[in-house]
């Protein structure tokens, strides 16, 4: 495994991104971000803003003392002439500002099933939260302003940190290499790669995380929805056990028993249909787009709709999660999970689907098998998962 950092050209290929970078190598691309997709961004007065609303997880970071406050903050917060630098960050801004949202799209080679936000960070000069390792891959977007960057050579999997603070930040110096970056230019760090951020004039930067399940959050939320559903929820009753579990003896029969039955528990298309939706479960019941429309449209109303706009788009802080059922039925070839619910997707709908997750509009004009699929599309709408557009701008 290569272990230094790569400077790039453009941001990778798909499959350069696999083979080459992800979970193996950091790297950078300069001026990776077009500049109508950064002056498009929430800009710091609108995050400082954010920051005072109580939906907003927002945290301010202090770097004499690494003292952290919690928001929801107040104008008085930011009254902080003559203090020492601070930085000022603010999680899953892509559900409050849809234009920062569009930055997703720059990522598409990623698997975006497994983004978790964008966290914005505000910070003064000199400004930093310290050397860390992030359990996480990370893009990290310059927006205005400059950052220097340490990136470790190697990932570090025995990490020390200096006692006593309420923030994890390593202890000894990253033993790496250390890059400027300005407005556009992407970073993107590994899990376990240490990293370290000091602004060099006031800047906001862009952090786009890509997050996996532990395996025990796995296994604690499919065991929640199997205790919901009687009919998944097979209890074991030892059948096939013999004398050689007599007593307080579990024989190893008994033991594989039980493996088999758990395994058989996972082999099924009720477990890729709750591992779609389990993905796109949102992070917080707060979030502005998480839920089922106020107003839901009735079919007739959705196709009346969709008739005057003429199209539809996906928005970019609407995460999908689409997987092949091992076994199709009735309910579908493939499970969609949209904002933690499942829908089923035939072959002859895939096309829809996959034309919608680009992010682009579609048009009943340009692509006329949406009116033949207009019951899934009236359901995802009315979950927040489509807006209609007008075809002709």
């Amino acid at each position: 495994m290569s272990s230094s950092l790569a400077t790039l050209d453009a941001l990778p290929l798909i499959g350069d991104f696999y083979a080459h970078y992800w979970n193996k190598r950091p790297f950078l691309v300069r001026g990776a971000i077009d500049s109508a997709v950064m002056n498009g961004l929430i800009t710091p007065d609108e995050l400082a803003g954010l920051s005072m609303e109580e939906t907003a997880s927002s945290r301010m970071v202090v770097r004499e003392d690494w003292a952290c406050k919690f928001g929801p903050f107040t104008e008085e917060d930011f009254n902080t002439e003559g203090n020492p630098p601070w930085s000022l960050l603010v999680q899953n801004v892509e559900q409050f500002h849809p234009d920062t949202a569009t930055l997703l799209r720059a990522f598409n080679f990623a698997p975006r099933w497994l983004m978790d936000d964008v966290m914005v960070s505000y910070s003064t000069a000199d400004g930093t939260i310290g050397g860390h390792i992030d359990s996480y891959h990370v893009f990290l977007v310059q927006g205005q302003g400059a950052r220097r960057w340490t990136v470790g050579h190697e990932p570090i999997f025995d990490e020390s940190y200096i006692e006593g603070l309420d923030l994890k930040i390593l202890k000894d110096p990253i033993d790496g290499e250390t890059v400027e970056v300005t407005s556009g230019d992407v970073l993107y760090i590994p899990p376990h790669f240490a990293h370290q951020g000091i602004t060099i004039d006031d800047a906001l930067t862009f952090s786009v995380g890509f997050l996996g399940p532990k395996l025990s959050e796995l296994y604690i939320a499919y065991a929640q929805h199997l205790s919901e559903n009687d009919a998944l929820d097979h209890r074991y009753v030892g059948e096939g056990l013999n004398a050689d579990s007599a007593g307080f003896n579990v024989a190893v029969d008994a033991v594989q028993a039980l493996r088999d039955q758990l395994e058989r528990s996972l082999n099924t298309p009720a477990f890729s249909e709750w591992l779609a939706a389990f993905f796109t479960d949102p992070a917080s019941e707060d979030m502005a787009h998480d839920s089922e429309r106020e107003d839901t449209l009735s079919l007739t109303a959705f196709t009346k709709e969709l008739q005057v706009a003429g199209g539809l788009t996906k928005p970019a802080y609407v995460k999908f999660a689409l997987i092949p059922s091992p076994a199709p039925s009735s309910g579908g070839t493939y499970h969609l999970g949209v904002n933690g619910q499942t829908f089923g997707v035939n072959d002859d709908a895939l096309s829809v689907v996959l034309s919608l997750m680009k992010e682009d509009a579609v048009s009943t004009q340009g692509a006329p098998e949406l009116l033949d699929h207009l019951e899934l599309l009236c359901a995802l709408y009315n979950h927040e998962a489509l807006e209609f557009v007008d075809a002709a701008t």
